[in-house]
C-alpha cells in the first residue's frame, strides 16, 4: 500500500522579526560617548597643532636662510634676505632678483620680527649683519611652542637649535 505523506508546513512564529541596526537609545549613547572622549582629548590636540606649526615655520625660515647662503656662493654676489615681517612671508633676493619666496605664515610669530641678513659672494654674512638667534613661536588656546633657529658667527651657517630654546 501506498501511502501518501504530506510535507509539514512551516511553523510561522506569532512574533515579527526584529529590524537589523540600532535603535535610537544606542545611537545616542555612542554619540554621547564621543563627545566626552572629544572633549577630553582637545586640549592636547592643540598643543599638538601648535608644535606642528610651529616646526613647519621653522623648517620654512630655516630651508630660505640655507638658499640664501648657497645662492651667495653659487652666484659669487651678495644676498639678501628681505622681509618687513617674518610672520607676513620673505623673500631671497640676489641682486634684486627674487629667486625664493615664502608667503604669509598664519598664528606664527617671530623675535626678531625682521632681522636683517645679507650673504656676500663668499657665503658669510655681510657687513652690519650680526649672528642672531631667531625664535619661532606659535600660541593657542593655552598651548605655546617655541624653537629656535641661529645664524653663527660670521660664517653665516645655520643650525637649529635641538632644545628649541634661544639664549
Amino acid at each position: 500500500m501506498i501511502m501518501k505523506t504530506t510535507a509539514a508546513a512551516p511553523r510561522v512564529s506569532p512574533r515579527r522579526h526584529r529590524s537589523r541596526g540600532f535603535s535610537l537609545i544606542e545611537l545616542m549613547v555612542a554619540v554621547a560617548i564621543l563627545a566626552i572622549v572629544a572633549a577630553i582629548g582637545y586640549p592636547s590636540f592643540q598643543g599638538l597643532l601648535a608644535s606642528q606649526r610651529v616646526r613647519a615655520a621653522e623648517a620654512a625660515l630655516y630651508d630660505s636662510l640655507l638658499i640664501a647662503r648657497s645662492e651667495a656662493l653659487k652666484s659669487h654676489a651678495s644676498t639678501n634676505f628681505v622681509t618687513t615681517d617674518l610672520a607676513s612671508g620673505w623673500s631671497v633676493q640676489v641682486g634684486g632678483q627674487v629667486v625664493h619666496a615664502q608667503s604669509a605664515l598664519a598664528g606664527v610669530s617671530f623675535s626678531p620680527s625682521a632681522p636683517n641678513v645679507v650673504y656676500d659672494a663668499t657665503g658669510r654674512l655681510g657687513l652690519g649683519t650680526d649672528p642672531l638667534p631667531i625664535t619661532v613661536t606659535v600660541t593657542g588656546s593655552g598651548s605655546t611652542a617655541k624653537l629656535c633657529i641661529e645664524i653663527r658667527d660670521q660664517t653665516g651657517s645655520v643650525k637649529r637649535k635641538k632644545d628649541g630654546a634661544c639664549p
